[in-house]
């Protein structure tokens, strides 16, 4: 926890312009949301950013009758140079869709998620030297949000199953990244437990977040990276009670 605490503040004082390298998995940030009723829905926007990458997210969630809600998130750390070949680094999307379950707490809400993701992971690594993978997560998210009038905090958990197929590589790349992906091919499917953090101000009906998603388990066989910091904006919208 150490180390994830000092990396949090180097990404935080990172130059924009250090986000260059390759890396073949980010988490995106947990939606831990705060339902309490049916009717309520909640549609957020947030800004990631890590070590290698700088990244736009959208969160939904909506509760069609008490106790259920679905979900769905979208990240997009993407790079569009890197497909033409015209930089070096990473491109990466991620679709999510799930379905869960939540209790009203006297300040908050409990939650607990199934879901799928599905995504797409594009490096170029100078030259014609590519590779490119689609990828699939199952997961569950169990979470609890505390809410009161002016101030608001989550911690959730994601237990995935992570799944690389489809890869497409050149085989001329350098032997360190070519051995990374050896490990996706040898490991995958692999268990994936992330922690999510979040905490700032509730200012009905507008929540400011700063959030922190880590990987805790060490991944540096397989060169993902494992922290995601950022900032999000959620607007909650449902009757009035």
């Amino acid at each position: 926890m150490k180390n994830n605490l000092l990396l949090f503040f180097i990404v935080l004082t990172l130059p924009i312009g250090a986000f260059s390298q390759t890396y073949n998995y980010a988490p995106n940030m947990l939606n831990i949301p705060c339902l309490t009723n049916k009717g309520d829905a909640i549609l957020g926007f947030g800004w990631g950013r890590g070590l290698v990458f700088q990244a736009l997210e959208i969160q939904a969630v909506y509760s069609p009758a008490k106790h259920l809600a679905v979900m769905a998130n979208y990240f997009g750390p993407r790079k569009k140079s890197v497909r033409n070949h015209t930089d070096v680094g990473t491109d990466f999307y991620l679709w999510e869709a799930a379905v869960g379950i939540y209790e009203k707490l006297p300040k908050g809400a409990a939650s607990l998620f199934a879901g799928f993701s599905s995504g797409n992971l594009c490096s170029h690594y100078g030259a014609d030297r590519t590779a490119e993978f689609e990828m699939k997560r199952w997961f569950i998210q169990p979470g609890i949000n505390y809410q009161s009038h002016q101030f608001q905090a989550g911690l959730a958990l994601r237990l995935s199953n992570l799944v690389y197929r489809k890869g497409l590589v050149s085989y001329t790349i350098d032997a360190q990244d070519f051995l990374y992906i050896k490990n996706l091919e040898k490991d995958s499917p692999m268990f994936l437990p992330e922690i999510g953090v979040q905490f700032g101000m509730h200012l009905k009906p507008v929540t400011i977040n700063l959030n922190v998603t880590s990987i805790f388990p060490n991944t540096s066989d397989w060169n993902f990276s494992s922290l995601n910091t950022g900032l999000s904006i959620a607007v909650k919208f449902g009757k009035k009670k």
